[in-house]
């Protein structure tokens, strides 16, 4: 018995390996007994957005404008995770989240949710806006998404996010 949950232990160690560089590759249990090797892929999604903000708090007609930059490292287990939040006009708040699971050859199935939140501030729960979108990235290949508009409906739509996102399967 101790033998078998020090093994349950240290598979689940490996599992949950996420560190800066490279994770280990762990070895998960198949159905059969065997062990099946885990495929780790680093990806990233990188890009440019603008956002206006119509009414802001500190001045109408506020725009902002950044880079969008988030990796992490994935494997067969898909995880959701916000890789990436900016905001703009004291109002206005847009994440990225995203979740990845990798198949045996090193591609990548990238799962996107873009949100879109303006209210009184930027930590704001007034969802206006959501965009979800899934992209298979094949081994060390980057796939691009061009020009993605999130509009908030209240206010005839003045309120608006674009962007622009590269998504990257690295090794």
């Amino acid at each position: 018995m101790r033998r078998r949950t020090i093994g349950m232990l240290a598979a689940a160690a490996v599992a949950g390996l996420t560190v800066a560089g490279a994770p280990a590759a762990g070895a998960a249990p198949s159905a059969a007994g065997d062990a099946v090797a885990s495929v780790w892929r680093n990806v990233a999604l990188t890009g440019t957005y603008t956002i206006r903000d119509d009414e802001g708090i500190f001045a109408a007609g506020t725009y902002c404008n950044g880079n969008v930059a988030s990796e992490g490292w994935v494997n067969e287990v898909r995880t959701p995770s916000v890789w990436w939040e900016t905001t703009c006009g004291g109002e206005i708040r847009v994440e990225k989240h995203v979740s990845a699971e990798t198949d045996a050859g090193g591609g990548v199935m990238i799962y996107v949710t873009l949100r879109f939140y303006e209210g009184t501030n930027d930590t704001n729960t007034d969802l206006d806006a959501e965009y979800n979108f899934n992209r298979y990235v094949p081994a060390g290949q980057t796939s691009t998404v061009s020009e993605i508009t999130l509009r908030n409906g209240e206010n005839g739509g003045k309120d608006w996010a674009k962007l622009n996102l590269v998504l990257h399967n690295n090794r």
